[in-house]
């Protein structure tokens, strides 16, 4: 297992950091991603990409998805410091899993292909209701309602 450094292009001010490391394992000259992503749109949880990481800082400035896992990824802003305990104990029952990055109010989420999106949605829904941002990175799920 090994840190794979992204290079993130900041675009007003978005995402706060340059750069961010997953945890990856080598698959031959491939990588394959051991966590959820916080700031990398398009590459989800057991996905195996391609990228040649650059020879000045090590920084992967493209990559190709080979081969998507079939997991989806949910990015959670909790910018009013809201209690939300119980709904992540909730996406945790539905099979998923989460981690967060606190100096930011950030919750990446990593849900596997067999999770009920229907059940998944009724939790982001009140999530959403209490002013929780949401975004769906990457999406390979039946639509949410």
């Amino acid at each position: 297992m090994e840190k794979v450094k992204f290079a993130l292009n900041i675009e007003e001010e978005w995402p706060p950091v340059s750069s961010e490391s997953v945890w990856c394992e080598r698959i031959g000259e491939n990588y394959k991603v051991l966590n959820a992503p916080f700031f990398i749109p398009d590459l989800a949880y057991g996905d195996v990409f391609s990228a040649v990481p650059d020879n000045v800082n090590q920084h992967v400035f493209e990559f190709e998805v080979i081969e998507q896992s079939g997991h989806s990824l949910i990015w959670l802003m909790n910018t009013g410091q809201i209690e939300i305990s119980k709904e992540l104990e909730s996406i945790s029952e539905l099979g998923c899993k989460y981690e967060g990055f606190p100096s930011f109010n950030l919750i990446a989420v990593d849900v596997p292909p067999n999770v009920n999106a229907d059940a998944l949605d009724l939790i982001i829904e009140s999530l959403e209701l209490q002013e929780i941002a949401v975004a769906y990175p990457v999406w390979r799920h039946a639509e949410l309602h």
